[in-house]
């Protein structure tokens, strides 16, 4: 049985009530209204069928919902219990569709901006800018150091440009064109 599936645990039918076959609506009203004078109208015996079919399906619901795992995940906040149910539902559980993995995707890309967004205004907020430049100076007088095409500096102000102050001009979102013409 997956975690999170409503295939119950056991393969053996749920109990079926007295006087019943284990379908619904079989042996209902077998007989009913065969004689004349039985006192047993069409109303009553479809009323009866159609009783008996609810009766079925509430004690069907009621074998499933008891043949199931459940699990209490007791923890502090941030302790990792949605963590782990989410393992045991990669683990146990029914495969991911395509959809699904596409939605994880935009949740995941919309966290990191969220969570850059909140460093780059903290890091504004709290005056650290002179500190970038400080390192992108120390960073530029080092012969071995990482040479790359960006500083600390200007990663930061196109971030910001983008995520934080939205002043980012077309052509520099443009993937395919400018906007990277000025890093050095």
């Amino acid at each position: 049985m997956g975690c999170g599936s409503s295939a119950p645990a056991q393969t053996t039918s749920p109990p079926a009530a007295a006087g019943t076959a284990s379908r619904p609506g079989a042996g209902a009203g077998a007989g009913a209204g065969a004689g004349a004078g039985g006192g047993t109208n069409l109303a009553t015996t479809g009323n009866a069928k159609g009783s008996k079919n609810i009766d079925y399906a509430l004690r069907l619901a009621k074998f499933e919902e008891e043949s199931k795992i459940k699990l209490l995940f007791l923890g502090a906040g941030e302790s990792g219990k949605s963590t782990i149910f989410k393992q045991m539902r990669l683990l146990y559980g029914t495969e991911r569709s395509d959809e699904d993995l596409r939605m994880y995707g935009v949740v995941a890309r919309s966290n990191i901006v969220v969570a850059v967004r909140k460093l780059c205004s903290h890091l504004r907020n709290l005056g650290l800018e002179e500190e970038l430049d400080r390192e992108s100076r120390e960073n530029e007088d080092l012969e071995d150091g990482d040479h790359s095409s960006m500083t600390c500096r200007q990663a930061y102000d196109e971030l910001m440009a983008y995520l934080v102050d939205n002043t980012a001009t077309a052509s520099a979102q443009d993937p395919t064109g400018g906007g990277s013409e000025d890093r050095r």
